[in-house]
């Protein structure tokens, strides 16, 4: 073979990765197109109010106060790059400020799709598989 066919074969080759790439990262896209939600819940046993406060590398969704079993909640779409977080502060009453990762895209995409977290003292629990997985604060 001559070294102009091998350079049009190798050339060949690596079109066609990157129409593969291209065509794997459309399908990842469409995936997710109607997006993920997360919701928090207050399920704490005093019934105090929750102080919560999240945010992801692009977007602050401000300070929120949620009464006790009430939701706070909001719609995202994961990123192409599969690297999505959002991250939250706690707080209620007189106790410190706790942190937990409510929605990482390597952990939670396919797990679930609506993401409902418990808060709890002891840490967020999950409905996974109609049941609650409890996790600590980070």
């Amino acid at each position: 073979m001559t070294q102009r066919r091998l350079v049009e074969v190798a050339m060949s080759l690596y079109q066609k990765s990157v129409l593969f790439l291209f065509v794997l990262a459309v399908i990842r896209w469409n995936t997710s197109v109607f997006g993920e939600t997360v919701l928090i819940t207050n399920t704490l046993n005093g019934k105090e109010a929750l102080n919560l406060h999240c945010k992801s590398k692009n977007n602050d969704l401000g300070l929120h106060v949620v009464n006790f079993n009430e939701t706070f909640d909001w719609k995202f779409k994961p990123s192409a790059f599969a690297d999505t977080l959002f991250f939250c502060s706690f707080q209620w009453g007189n106790t410190s400020l706790v942190h937990y990762d409510a929605y990482v895209e390597d952990r939670d995409q396919g797990i679930c799709k609506e993401c409902h977290w418990y808060v709890k003292e002891d840490g967020p629990c999950r409905l996974e598989s109609n049941h609650l997985s409890c996790y600590k604060w980070n």
